[in-house]
């Protein structure tokens, strides 16, 4: 086995991990890659972004964020946007009115006499 120097440290999959460089934070892996911070935690808790867990603290290394992105371009591109098919597929009891809208237009529609109310009367 080979000597491993105070920087390094071999992990369980026999891979050597080294500490040569710090260990970065959401902010600065989200600098690195030139997204929001916000997509960089959800992206970690997703599973889609390799992280470390040090604590509760999410951690990168530049090693683990360009080998990500070495596998990002090698995929096909997508289609579109993950959400587009989502939005494309309306819910079975989807409303073009939010729920106050939708609310204040059938009572407004309660209240108004219909057409044929009115002509039996007149």
């Amino acid at each position: 086995m080979a000597r491993l120097n105070k920087t390094q440290t071999q992990a369980g999959g026999g891979e050597v991990v080294s500490l040569n460089e710090p260990l970065l934070d959401c902010a600065a892996a989200a600098a690195l890659l030139n997204v929001r911070v916000s997509w960089v935690r959800d992206a970690a808790r997703l599973g889609h972004l390799p992280c470390l867990r040090v604590g509760r603290h999410l951690r990168f290394t530049r090693v683990m964020l360009e080998d990500w992105l070495v596998v990002q371009l090698a995929r096909p591109p997508a289609a579109g946007r993950a959400y587009a098919a989502a939005a494309a597929t309306p819910r079975a009891n989807a409303s073009p009115f939010r729920r106050s809208t939708q609310a204040a237009l059938l009572a407004s529609l309660a209240e108004r006499p219909n057409d044929a109310a009115v002509e039996r009367e007149g």
